[in-house]
């Protein structure tokens, strides 16, 4: 009698599993934080389709998205602004959403910053390069502090302004600050040498492919 009760026990937990495994789906929650890459933004000064809009499509096709923020993040976005942001807990109008508040019930939280910022300088010094570095780990370390799910930090690539020894160096710094705050980093430097992933030639933002590859790289890591 006590084996039967046992077994019906065991084959009601292994029904249990099942029934949650193909039926559950976590409620999910996407924050994109950054600039012009985070948001899509095109050659032509207008805002396509991002990496973070196939994240969001992806999921809708395999859980339930909960939401979806990009409210945060702007076109010119640099650490310095960013940081600010975080100093004041800057709140969306829209939701009265604050931007810790967000940040802290994101299920996946991306972060693409940089571009904008290096991009738009008349030399690259190693005094920016270091201020920028320097502000990311603030921002990363803040991110941790509110956020202990999956972060991800998309890096830096070459362009015309930005050398790919300059790139490799500030890259290599990200990736180990990530390291030791477990946020995951994209290494996208080698997107660069596919012309068909980029609008023009003169010009660092993606096209609809080059943001369907990075979404695509953030989904295998995750």
């Amino acid at each position: 009698m006590k084996k039967i009760i046992l077994l019906t026990i065991i084959i009601g937990a292994i029904s249990t599993f099942f029934i949650y495994k193909n039926f559950y789906h976590e409620d999910m929650n996407i924050v994109a934080l950054g600039d012009g890459i985070a948001l899509g933004e095109t050659a032509f000064n207008v805002q396509g389709y991002s990496y973070n809009d196939y994240l969001k499509d992806y999921y809708e096709e395999n859980s339930i998205l909960k939401e979806y923020i990009t409210e945060f993040a702007e076109v010119e976005e640099t650490t310095k602004t960013l940081l600010l942001k975080f100093q004041n807990n800057y709140t969306l109008e829209s939701t009265n959403t604050s931007i810790t508040q967000a940040i802290a019930k994101a299920k996946i939280l991306t972060l693409s910053l940089g571009m904008y910022e290096l991009n738009n300088k008349k030399e690259l010094t190693t005094a920016i390069v270091d201020e920028y570095v320097n502000n990311m780990e603030k921002i990363l370390k803040f991110l941790r502090i509110y956020n202990k799910k999956n972060i991800v930090v998309i890096s830096l690539y070459p362009t015309p302004r930005i050398k790919e020894e300059q790139i490799k160096n500030i890259n290599a710094r990200l990736e180990e600050i990530c390291k030791n705050y477990e946020i995951k980093f994209i290494n996208i430097e080698s997107i660069s040498q596919t012309p068909d992933y980029f609008f023009t030639k003169d010009n660092y933002y993606f096209n609809y492919k080059g943001h369907r590859y990075i979404s695509e790289k953030i989904i295998e890591n995750i």
